[in-house]
């Protein structure tokens, strides 16, 4: 990455695209902590992260890759990872349930949240995975959620289901999404092009596509 100058306003979507290689995840890597910059600095609410706790910042991080792992356990422990199965726990999971619209895959298990689901969820769609792995980021009461390619290996109709389960959540979290399929961050509030490194185009999907000739050329190329 080279100059990179970018703003994420709280509670606001981002998207980040662009090339193999354009510098993505190692973006997504500074937000997180995972690499301290050679120069320049990270910061939160105006404090760098040099200077917090980076386990406490963590903890409000949740990250969907494209990968879920699902456990050979019920569907409450692979959303809370084990947690006390209390009242308050509980309503925590149903929560989490509903904003990823899980409910209806709920209500038709006939064990409800102590459902089994089987060697790597093999009760489950690949969607309904996706969900679920989502669902475990909402239960940590994170407030910043990071999708990387967590659809690219989707069909395009589940696609469409995890899309709009993170559509209910904008305006909850920071969103910030890596993607190469442009349909996966169309409503974003800003996209943000990288090309070698370098912030090449920010704006909306319809702004970029009118003033950037390299995102054009992306959207063609996928025909949207």
């Amino acid at each position: 990455l080279d100059a990179i100058d970018l703003k994420i306003p709280k509670n606001n979507s981002v998207a980040i695209v662009g090339k193999s290689g354009s510098g993505k995840t190692t973006l997504v890597n500074l937000v997180c902590g995972l690499l301290k910059p050679s120069s320049g600095t990270v910061a939160v609410d105006g404090q760098s992260l040099s200077e917090m706790q980076l386990a406490s910042f963590r903890k409000k991080i949740g990250f969907i890759a494209q990968e879920t792992v699902v456990f050979n356990d019920t569907l409450f422990n692979n959303v809370t990872f084990w947690d006390e199965k209390n009242e308050a726990n509980l309503l925590r999971f149903f929560e989490a349930i509903k904003k990823v619209d899980l409910e209806e895959f709920l209500q038709k298990s006939d064990g409800g949240e102590d459902t089994l689901l089987g060697d790597s969820g093999v009760v489950m769609s690949g969607g309904q995975r996706q969900r679920l792995s989502i669902a475990r980021e909402l239960y940590k009461n994170i407030e910043i959620l990071i999708l990387d390619e967590a659809t690219s290996a989707l069909d395009s109709q589940t696609e469409k289901f995890i899309q709009e389960s993170i559509e209910n959540l904008k305006g909850q979290l920071t969103i910030i999404i890596i993607a190469h399929r442009l349909s996966t961050i169309k409503h974003a509030d800003t996209i943000v092009l990288l090309k070698d490194g370098k912030v090449d185009a920010t704006g909306n999907y319809q702004e970029l596509i009118q003033n950037s000739p390299s995102f054009a050329q992306m959207v063609a190329l996928q025909e949207l």
